[in-house]
């Protein structure tokens, strides 16, 4: 959903974390654990892998150890309330790499049930555990209605975030063809760099669940990258597209 696009293991990745971790040396010939909502698998086609953060950076534990209780020691069961996997740690943990989105969820009505109760939603509850799937809007919906019985702005908000994420790839892909051509596209790589600016801060400020303020910064990014666009096909139709000399 948010663009960032943010996104190893003994050889089956090259450098990061999970190169040298005894976590994925292990679990890689493992079978499943069926206690576990998530398996290697799941991992490894996670953006967490493709980073190469392995299962230490959210479960604790040594991944320097070979040993199996060496590298399990300090580890806890989700169940357990000073688990970093705990439902209601959940935010902390994710947010120890994903500050601004923490920061941003903390202001949420969301984050003040999840304190409140123990029972309200975290960031798994929409990305998943390994965070390997994005929700599409109608999948979204059902899960806003989990807990919302009236509508929410959620679904024709994620419409617009993809909205503008097709338009900043419109207009970055219109700036690469442009540029190998010749034709002057500093305007249009402004233009770019400032929508981008709005729709990563929408992207953020999602986790505050002000679905207006959202909705407002993802059109308005929209149609910066959509005009700026259109005026760099009219630039190279005008140029004719002749190759640099």
């Amino acid at each position: 959903m948010h663009g960032a696009i943010v996104w190893a293991v003994l050889g089956l990745f090259s450098g990061g974390a999970g190169a040298e971790s005894s976590c994925v040396a292990c679990h890689e010939s493992a079978g499943a654990v069926p206690y576990l909502e998530h398996n290697f698998e799941d991992w490894k086609r996670s953006p967490h892998a493709k980073a190469g953060e392995s299962c230490e950076a959210c479960h604790g534990g040594d991944a320097s150890k070979l040993d199996k209780s060496a590298a399990h020691a300090g580890m806890l069961p989700s169940t357990d309330p000073k688990s970093r996997v705990y439902f209601t740690k959940v935010p902390g943990t994710c947010g120890a790499c994903h500050a601004a989105e923490e920061n941003a969820f903390k202001k949420s009505r969301h984050a003040a049930e999840l304190a409140r109760t123990g029972k309200g939603p975290n960031c798994v509850t929409c990305h998943g555990s390994m965070a390997n799937h994005v929700l599409a809007p109608r999948e979204l919906e059902m899960t806003c209605t989990l807990c919302h019985r009236k509508p929410t702005r959620a679904y024709v908000t994620l419409l617009s975030l993809n909205t503008a994420e097709q338009a900043l790839r419109r207009l970055e892909t219109g700036v690469e063809r442009a540029s190998r051509v010749g034709v002057d596209v500093k305007a249009q790589e402004t233009a770019l760099s400032h929508a981008k600016s709005l729709y990563y801060s929408a992207g953020v400020e999602w986790h505050t669940f002000k679905m207006d303020a959202v909705l407002k910064a993802s059109q308005e990014a929209a149609r910066q990258a959509n005009t700026a666009a259109s005026e760099l096909e009219l630039k190279e139709s005008q140029h004719g597209g002749k190759p640099k000399p």
